[in-house]
């Protein structure tokens, strides 16, 4: 059986409006309290994803993340590092159709990457990507000088 806490209440502002005041914290007097222990940081786990370009090591890099972040944030830094790209592919482990990442909501958790506490040493989960660039067909970024 888990701690008690306090729910949420409600108060009414002075403009008449509602506004939330979130007691969550642990009851005084409770294991949680006294060992001065927080649930919400025992559920943060961080890893650090060791990223590598296929066929290209000059542009690997090392990114700490929590586990419960998405796909879409990892998939923005790498847009973010290389500029504009098209059909960009990130797979965990080693580089095949069956470990590829495909949804952009779940997060990195869902996939099995497993993660430690904050404190801990560093978890370290390898992960492959690979991306063609953008296309131009405009003459004038094409002409060479």
């Amino acid at each position: 059986m888990g701690p008690r806490k306090i729910k949420k209440k409600e108060k009414v502002r002075r403009n008449g409006g509602l506004e939330s005041e979130d007691t969550s914290n642990p009851v005084p007097g409770t294991i949680e309290s006294i060992a001065g222990i927080s649930s919400a940081s025992q559920l943060q786990h961080y890893v650090t994803l060791d990223m590598r370009l296929l066929n290209w090591n000059y542009l690997n890099f090392k990114l700490r993340l929590r586990t419960s972040t998405r796909l879409f944030v990892l998939k923005d830094e790498i847009r973010s590092r290389h500029g504009q790209i098209t059909d960009l592919k990130i797979c965990r482990g080693y580089f095949a159709e069956k470990n590829e990442l495909r949804d952009d909501m779940s997060t990195l958790q869902d996939y099995g990457i497993e993660g430690v506490p904050e404190n801990e040493p560093e978890a370290v989960c390898v992960i492959q990507y690979d991306f063609k660039p953008k296309e131009y067909d405009n003459p004038i970024l094409l002409a060479s000088t």
